[in-house]
């Protein structure tokens, strides 16, 4: 294993739920190009699990920053057919704790926007997160 694979290894160790396919220097930005495991995944709706591949979507998520640089994640997340006949047919898979539903942020990003936050609340905090950075207005972050 190279040391740039290590490198990278250690920056994104959050991220040890998606297989990471490129990394890519962007100028002020860190794009993250990744992929779900492979292997059966739970419906959101029935819990019944399921390996059989419907299609392909993905999801662009921010991430906590790195070396004062924002980070985008593109995720390639996969739509599964669910064996229960009643169930909705197909779904999404998750990846809980670290990709949400609906949400345009990581869980680890949402904690730290959560904590400056709850203690400096108002345009104090989204001036904090703003020199982290993590732009949001001071309406996104109550």
């Amino acid at each position: 294993m190279s040391v740039v694979n290590i490198a990278v290894g250690l920056s994104f160790s959050g991220l040890s739920a998606l297989v990471l396919d490129d990394v890519v220097d962007d100028g002020s930005r860190v794009v993250v190009r990744a992929r779900t495991a492979p292997g059966p995944a739970v419906c959101s709706r029935c819990g019944a699990a399921s390996a059989k591949l419907h299609s392909y979507h993905r999801r662009t998520v921010a991430d906590l920053p790195v070396d004062g640089r924002l980070v985008v994640l593109r995720v390639r997340v996969r739509r599964l057919v669910c064996p229960t006949p009643h169930c909705w047919g197909t779904f999404r898979e998750q990846v809980p704790g670290l990709l949400e539903r609906y949400q345009r942020r990581t869980t680890r990003l949402t904690g730290q926007v959560r904590a400056v936050v709850r203690e400096l609340a108002g345009r104090a905090a989204v001036q904090l997160l703003a020199a982290l950075p993590a732009r949001l207005s001071r309406h996104t972050t109550v």
